[in-house]
């Protein structure tokens, strides 16, 4: 982790950044003792005290500065800079208010990706904060679904429940040593309610050098946890929070949030997808897209089939996998070659799946999915995410809740 503040704070980024705003960074954390860098006199100087301070072994540098640079790397990137920017815009508030003889200059040096991140940080940082909740929403390629057993379950995010949730996700993280931070960063978008924890991850030690020889620094990074609630479908998803953790954190939202104690709890709550029309169809099923204009081609690049025998007591056991994987989308196909028959023995374990759309650019968009009930639907979260559940949805890939509540009922 050092290492990589390291390679965030580079010459290139020591000679171009605005010292005012390093001023202002330091400023954060050395109110009592004073300053370690003089930001007087000469720029050319000045430059040259914070390169000299950044010089010196990480250990000797400030924790709360490290804590804050790893902040900015996160954002310091063109993808993190749009976030800002779009984050501004929502908001309606200008980052740089007053210009300057800088704006004269095609490309002002205020306007790249890791000083945009920093002037929002220390300048508008509720803006900074939401940009690094969306960047948490989007980062997770394979959030955790749980279905309820109702629709149109609306949720709570009033300050009482909203203190009730955050103080249960505390005490949740707390156990696993993650430390008392959190915070909480609620969004509504297109009927859904977006909930991100920011809090802390279990201590981590970095060897660095110091001089001559190797020392071991500690430090606790901020995690995200992301969590995307439909009321209209009661589907919750989960993302960024361990395997171990995710029924928890979907109990505690059900409890606080919805205020529907164990409504993620059922034994169909992770059930979601299935490959059956597939198997049923043969190795030579292929996605039905039509309904969508804007989808160009669907290929299955991956296929994962497990076979299961029966044993002396009547039960079924895993034996082995055959995988079949190509690019021009024949990977289902080669099962025709293979000993794969589905059927009794046979079962079709997984899918990936790549989607075509068209765009703007040369090439068309790509979306990789992975698919493997029951509860994994696996992809970057990008504009086509609804087009791809859409696409799950229409070949008979999600299962029905509908039909299974009837079935319950009728139970």
């Amino acid at each position: 982790m050092g290492s990589d503040i390291k390679k965030f704070v580079n010459p290139k980024f020591l000679n171009s950044i605005d010292v005012v705003l390093m001023r202002d960074l330091f400023a954060r954390h050395f109110k009592d003792e004073g300053l370690p860098v003089a930001f007087d006199g000469d720029v050319a100087e000045i430059r040259k005290r914070i390169t000299d301070y950044f010089a010196t072994p990480i250990t000797e540098w400030s924790e709360g500065l490290i804590a804050d640079l790893h902040r900015v790397a996160e954002l310091g990137t063109g993808e993190g800079m749009q976030l800002i920017l779009n984050e501004a815009r929502r908001q309606r508030v200008v980052l740089y208010s007053e210009p300057d003889d800088e704006e004269a200059d095609s490309a002002p040096v205020k306007h790249e990706p890791k000083h945009v991140a920093l002037h929002a940080y220390l300048h508008h940082h509720r803006i900074f904060e939401a940009a690094a909740d969306f960047q948490a929403l989007r980062a997770p390629t394979a959030m955790a679904e749980f279905r309820g057993p109702q629709r149109d379950v609306g949720a709570d995010l009033t300050e009482e429940a909203s203190a009730a949730f955050k103080a249960a996700i505390v005490k949740l993280f707390a156990q696993d040593l993650q430390g008392d931070y959190c915070r909480l960063g609620p969004y509504e978008e297109d009927g859904e309610i977006n909930l991100v924890v920011s809090h802390g991850a279990p201590v981590t030690t970095t060897p660095i050098v110091a001089g001559d020889r190797e020392q071991i620094i500690t430090l606790r990074a901020v995690k995200y946890a992301a969590l995307r609630y439909s009321s209209n479908e009661g589907l919750l998803r989960i993302g960024g929070v361990p395997r171990a953790q995710q029924a928890e954190v979907a109990g505690i939202f059900a409890e606080h949030i919805l205020g529907r104690p164990g409504f993620f709890a059922g034994k169909d709550a992770r059930d979601l997808y299935t490959l059956d029309p597939i198997t049923a169809f043969g190795p030579d099923f292929a996605f039905q897209h039509a309904f969508d204009e804007r989808i160009l081609e669907v290929r299955i690049v991956a296929a994962a089939a497990d076979f299961f025998a029966e044993d002396e007591d009547g039960e079924w056991r895993y034996v082995r996998s055959w995988e079949s994987k190509d690019a021009s989308g024949a990977a289902l196909r080669h099962f025709k070659a293979s000993e794969v028959r589905f059927g009794r023995g046979w079962r079709l374990g997984e899918i990936t799946f790549r989607v075509f759309f068209k765009s703007d650019a040369k090439q068309p968009a790509k979306v990789t999915v992975r698919l493997k009930p029951p509860g994994t639907l696996a992809f970057r979260r990008t504009r086509f995410e609804k087009a791809i559940h859409a696409l799950v949805a229409r070949n008979g890939l999600e299962k029905d809740r509908d039909a299974d509540l009837v079935v319950e009922a009728a139970e």
